[in-house]
């Protein structure tokens, strides 16, 4: 009876045994499906719904006038990151500041079904037509700074108003630091249509503040730092009272004050101006020299916002058209400027 007994004892174990596995057996099957729907579906978030990598990853063009400027090296890098955490592919277009070669970049897009454009053009009109074949390819494109007329929206850039700006930090050391008078130049890029409303507003800022300021050139054209050191050399050579330059950029601001340097024309008066706050251009500021002040536009985080309006315009959502804001960093709050960044 006692025998019996065990043999029953050691049958009912192996029972629950082989129940116990096959109730292990089942959650981890649940367990199992559960992770595998979560990967799927962390797969499937990027970029607005699409899948990361392959045929299904957003396509987005970024276009720029050029690579060589640090406002649009500091823009493309903006772009990148915003890419990498949204899990798009980002297509970087340099156009070199030549019309033809961006018009036949973006053409090449179109025919390869990008899933988007973001641009800053060197010819708004030369762009109007290409802007249409790519609406209606089904593809969104978006202008930045320099609009182009039929795209799905634009970040748009007063460019009066932002030279505007430049003009007001140009004037105010004139008026608090030389009373009120100086010999004065405005180095622009007329060769760029919309760039000629900022020459304007640079002008009328200046004057705004420091009415009697002699300007003695706005017809220099430079659109790098290599120009702006030739143009600078001239401009020195030609005007021996010179004591105040006002760039269109801080590529150009950082020629003109490599000139000065060499000319030996730095002094506690002299004053250069720039535009963009590129890194470059702010460390010229902290040697505490002549190179004074600039606007900054914020390239990098407005670059990032572009890339967010395109995915909105991707995927079906309405989207309004951005201004972009600024704000002049001088002598006087540079200290305060860096130490909010």
């Amino acid at each position: 009876m006692l025998k019996y007994q065990i043999n029953i004892s050691k049958t009912s174990n192996m029972e629950n045994l082989v129940s116990n596995v096959e109730d292990l057996m089942k959650k981890i099957a649940v367990v199992l499906l559960i992770a595998a729907a979560l990967v799927f579906s962390a797969s499937s978030v990027f970029a607005g719904g699409q899948q990361d990598g392959g045929d299904d990853q957003l396509k987005i063009v970024y276009s720029q006038i050029d690579l060589v400027n640090p406002f649009f090296i500091a823009r493309l890098e903006g772009a990148k990151a915003k890419c990498a955490e949204l899990g798009i592919k980002l297509i970087v277009d340099d156009s070199q500041c030549n019309v033809a070669k961006q018009v036949s970049s973006i053409e090449n897009y179109i025919s390869q079904g990008v899933d988007g454009i973001v641009m800053i053009t060197v010819d708004t009109a030369a762009m109007t037509d290409v802007v249409a074949q790519a609406i209606n390819a089904g593809i969104p494109v978006i202008s930045v700074i320099t609009l182009v007329e039929g795209s799905s929206a634009q970040c748009i850039l007063d460019e009066y108003d932002f030279g505007y700006q430049a003009g007001l930090n140009a004037g105010e050391w004139v008026a608090e630091e030389l009373g009120g008078k100086a010999d004065c130049a405005i180095l622009g890029y007329p060769d760029m249509p919309q760039n000629k409303y900022r020459i304007d507003g640079m002008r009328d800022g200046l004057l705004e503040l420091a009415p009697n300021a002699n300007i003695v050139s706005d017809n220099q054209s430079a659109n790098n730092t290599e120009n702006g050191m030739k143009c600078t050399e001239i401009l020195l050579q030609a005007n021996k009272d010179l004591e105040v330059i006002i760039c269109h950029s801080d590529a150009v601001a950082l020629g003109a004050y490599e000139a000065t340097l060499a000319a030996g024309r730095d002094s506690d008066r002299f004053f250069i101006g720039g535009i963009d706050a590129t890194p470059p251009g702010l460390e010229a500021m902290q040697e505490n020299g002549i190179f004074r002040a600039t606007v900054d536009m914020m390239p990098y985080a407005e670059a990032a916002h572009d890339i967010e309006m395109m995915v909105d315009l991707i995927n079906g959502k309405d989207v309004e058209d951005h201004n972009i804001s600024f704000e002049r960093v001088t002598w006087k709050n540079l200290d305060e400027y860096l130490s909010s960044k």
